[in-house]
């Protein structure tokens, strides 16, 4: 999915994708969603075919939401390749953002681990400023944010000699 983007010469040396436990909460929400409709059952069986109808719809409200985390799990990445760095977000079905800066242009990467879990699990957030741009490049819930840092830097010091 990801190799369409990529330029000729250029290769990917890493994908890097959130950090499983950066969906805890929505995916906690997804799984009651979908099994709450089987600890209701006989409940709203009794109702005849109204209750069919709500087992079903909770039923689906909680597939929908399971299959939405994995799309966006699959679709938000950072490619950090030979030549520049491109972070895809997936906001929704149908709203992604690409964003691209070559190493040259990349003034500071900082990283931020906050809190317990993130601590516990080391996952946190990596944030790439670069050169005439606003808003720095944020991505949010990265394993091991200081060694994407150190990957980063280390790439930026061999293109630069």
């Amino acid at each position: 999915y990801f190799s369409r983007l990529l330029k000729d010469n250029e290769e990917l040396i890493r994908l890097v994708r959130r950090h499983p436990l950066a969906f805890l909460k929505p995916g906690l929400l997804a799984i009651i969603l979908t099994l709450l409709p089987f600890f209701l059952m006989f409940l709203l069986f009794r109702l005849g075919q109204a209750g069919l109808i709500i087992f079903l719809i909770l039923l689906l409200i909680g597939i929908a939401c399971l299959i939405r985390i994995i799309v966006l799990w699959l679709k938000n990445a950072l490619l950090i390749t030979n030549q520049r760095v491109i972070l895809i977000k997936q906001k929704g079905f149908f709203d992604k953002l690409a964003t691209e800066t070559d190493y040259n242009r990349i003034e500071e990467i900082a990283y931020r681990i906050k809190g317990f879990k993130q601590t516990v699990f080391r996952f946190g957030s990596l944030k790439i400023k670069t050169q005439n741009s606003a808003e720095p490049m944020i991505v949010p819930g990265v394993c091991r944010p200081q060694e994407l840092q150190q990957l980063l830097l280390n790439i930026r010091r061999q293109l630069k000699n």
